[in-house]
């Protein structure tokens, strides 16, 4: 090491316990808690985001001493010996501190939990710099409104902003304090979503850039993105079965994603699946993640909050509580506003209907026995037209009332509803079109009925035009090779529902 900067270690460890800055209470009061190193072990196998000596201050002998840090996404260790704490990031928030006397100074922030405090401390500014840099991609930050500016209202408490200093966008979902006051389970939730959304990434999952916390509000702030719900567009739109069906699939893979991860949605309904507008390709985004470990005679009925009750699993009544094939049960209830749009209620009565299982069965006798549809009304003969067998079948396989016999994952991506449909893409040789104007969405591809003004149409395009496909965000039609959405593959292995209960106890403390 280098004389200079040994000295200037020195000087940092001088100042530190020289300036009283900080209460013996405070100080005595840390926020790392200890792990088994079996635990430490499966998170080294990580990719480690940065290690270093940093002054902390030690309990046992009542001053700052320079320890071993490492950080990991969205954990910070720190290592004494063979003992090893650490810290759950997205649960701390983040706070700058500088440390003078007369010439001398240091740099570094403070982690703070409702257990109490971590004090960090550089020797030199780099150093503090690169950390600060990647701690505040985890810890909650404060004075959103003093950095950002809101402008339009997208959804329900979902905002667009502009960064100030840079006129970079954004986009910002807003929580109420005293909403979390009145139900704690609302507030795990949503912390939950957050550290799921800082441990994995994918196509489907908004990306999470920062988070920020006041007294009144939560902001978690998103990379920009425009959008509309699916709610609003089936409304405004009869789909096609080709783009039910891209829709339905990017759900199912996102899902397959989430259970990979021994997570689940918990929350899906057409009002938390966006439609990105920003995209030229059909894709969608899954928000509101409403994820809980559930331990024996846990409480079931704030779900009811949360989400819309028609989408609800039927077992969720018998007390089971939410998991990924109940999710799955309310893909199916999705999956039926998209076939039979004109049973969706509106927005205001969003919480009443009912679905007409008598008519779904009704149609896939028909289908199979290819009978005469006059026995229809005039509005279930034109949902006839334009559902498949295939797609019936899958239906009311998601809708299957006893959870032990719904369709699993694995045999929904492989139903031959969507062989079906690549076959048909293929048949159609549907061209890609860069926009398609609808009322509501210019960026969904409008497949036409094959009619013969189509076909005429379609012998015009050049050679090159014609072998193109339907454009959706998964690629080549539908790929039924296991996704790899998650560009950390490794962190598969990591037990983050053990990371959740712990973060959990230290909120309710």
């Amino acid at each position: 090491m280098k004389n200079t900067d040994l000295q200037t270690q020195n000087q940092v460890s001088w100042l530190l316990n020289l300036v009283g800055k900080f209460s013996t209470k405070d100080l005595q009061g840390q926020n790392l808690k200890e792990i088994g190193e079996d635990y430490v072990k499966k998170i080294q196998q990580i990719a480690q985001l940065q290690s270093g000596f940093i002054f902390s201050y030690d309990i046992q002998k009542q001053e700052f001493q320079e320890k071993l840090f490492h950080i990991y996404p969205n954990i910070l260790i720190c290592q004494s010996d063979k003992t090893y704490t650490h810290l759950i990031l997205s649960n701390c928030t983040l706070q700058k501190e500088l440390i003078q006397y007369k010439e001398a100074k240091t740099y570094g922030f403070i982690i703070s939990n409702n257990f109490g405090n971590t004090y960090l401390f550089f020797s030199q500014f780099i150093q503090y710099r690169n950390w600060y840099k990647l701690m505040k991609q985890y810890c909650k930050l404060n004075d959103f409104f003093g950095k950002y500016k809101l402008t339009d209202r997208m959804l329900p408490g979902v905002y667009q902003c502009y960064k100030k200093t840079s006129n970079v966008q954004f986009t910002v979902q807003i929580y109420k304090m005293e909403d979390f006051d009145q139900c704690p389970e609302i507030e795990e939730i949503v912390h939950n979503e957050i550290q799921m959304l800082r441990s994995v990434k994918h196509s489907n999952l908004l990306q999470l850039r920062r988070v920020y916390e006041d007294d009144s509000y939560l902001f978690i702030l998103f990379e920009h993105f425009k959008g509309e719900s699916l709610y609003s567009l089936i409304q405004k739109n009869q789909l096609h079965e080709v783009q039910i069906a891209s829709i339905i699939y990017q759900i199912l893979q996102t899902l397959k994603f989430l259970d990979q991860h021994q997570f689940y949605h918990g929350n899906l309904n057409p009002l938390n699946i966006i439609i990105n507008t920003n995209n030229q390709l059909l894709q969608i985004f899954l928000i509101n993640l409403s994820f809980k470990q559930y331990r024996i005679n846990d409480k079931l009925d704030w779900i009811l909050n949360r989400q819309v009750e028609g989408f609800v699993a039927p077992e969720f009544y018998l007390g089971f509580p939410p998991n990924i094939t109940s999710d799955l049960y309310s893909l199916g209830v999705l999956l039926y506003f998209m076939a039979f749009p004109k049973q969706l209620p509106n927005e205001k009565h969003f919480e009443i209907f009912e679905i007409d299982m008598n008519k779904i069965k009704i149609l896939h006798e028909i289908k199979t026995q290819q009978q005469s549809v006059e026995q229809l009304s005039t509005l279930d003969q034109q949902a006839e037209k334009n559902i498949s067998l295939s797609e019936l079948d899958l239906l009311i396989k998601l809708l299957e009332q006893n959870p032990s016999k719904r369709i699993s994952i694995f045999d929904c991506m492989m139903h031959h509803w969507f062989v079906n449909i690549k076959s048909k893409i293929k048949q159609l040789n549907v061209v890609k079109k860069k926009k398609v104007i609808l009322p509501s969405l210019k960026t969904i591809i409008e497949l036409r009925s094959q009619s013969e003004l189509d076909l005429k149409v379609q012998s015009q395009l050049s050679s090159n035009r014609r072998q193109s496909r339907l454009t959706m965000n998964q690629g080549e039609d539908f790929d039924f090779v296991p996704d790899e959405g998650h560009p950390l593959q490794q962190m598969a292995g990591l037990d983050f529902c053990q990371l959740l209960r712990i973060s959990t106890q230290s909120r309710k403390l």
